[in-house]
């Protein structure tokens, strides 16, 4: 055999066995073999999740009475205001002392709080007992034992009490500490029930709106039949 001859018959044989080697990573008929797929490709996607609305409607509003040192008397006049009807005790606490630090909005009341307090947190227990934490400047309207003193701490009491159901009494914290108060005439250390003889027997009413001036008696006002008693609730 000649070197040519033999040289052709070697690469016969490399291209037979080339052959048997695709063949077999074909799978024997040719085709090329394909992975089989995985599950995260062979199982359904779920649908992407969208935002749905969250269904809470708007809080009701209930009026409530805050109790002021009045301005007539030894006693406490009230003025309305609105507040969120929430379900916790704490919460409606919490919107009520704000409004007493507001101040009153009439000449019939007088503010209950010295300039500057800040109510720093209201903790209400499940006894009924209710602790306002008010800032240093609190002590401003406690110490003196006058009757100022007396009608301040229970504009917040009474206004508590008589408002939130769920609070029975209430105590007063400054800067998360008792208060010791008062000149001996509250104990300030323990919570406090109202005093259901200061408030007065109606609250004040509001101003007449600005220009306007509250018509007299016969002229759009409601009167009582006479001879009858006007009753007071």
């Amino acid at each position: 055999m000649t070197v040519q001859a033999c040289a052709g018959a070697n690469l016969l044989q490399l291209a037979l066995e080339a052959g048997v080697h695709i063949n077999a990573a074909c799978g024997g008929d040719g085709r090329t073999r394909r992975e089989p797929a995985s599950d995260s490709d062979t199982e359904p996607r779920p649908p992407e999740e969208t935002e749905e609305p969250s269904g809470l409607e708007p809080l009701d509003r209930e009026v409530v009475t805050i109790w002021f040192p009045s301005s007539r008397s030894a006693g406490l006049a009230g003025e309305p205001r609105e507040i969120f009807a929430t379900a916790s005790p704490a919460d409606r606490a919490k919107q009520i002392v704000a409004d007493l630090i507001a101040g009153p909005e009439t000449d019939a009341a007088l503010p209950a709080l010295p300039p500057g307090t800040r109510l720093r947190q209201v903790y209400v227990l499940e006894d009924g007992t209710a602790w306002a934490d008010f800032s240093a400047e609190f002590l401003a309207a406690v110490g003196t034992g006058s009757s100022d003193e007396i009608r301040a701490v229970y504009a917040i009491v009474d206004s508590l009490v008589l408002n939130v159901p769920g609070i029975d009494r209430v105590g007063i914290l400054v800067e998360g500490a008792p208060c010791e108060g008062s000149g001996g005439h509250l104990d300030l250390r323990r919570p406090l029930p109202p005093d259901r003889s200061l408030p007065e027997v109606a609250p004040a009413e509001p101003p007449p709106p600005e220009g306007g001036e509250v018509p007299p008696e016969g002229e759009g006002r409601e009167t009582a039949p006479a001879g009858d008693a006007a009753s007071v609730v």
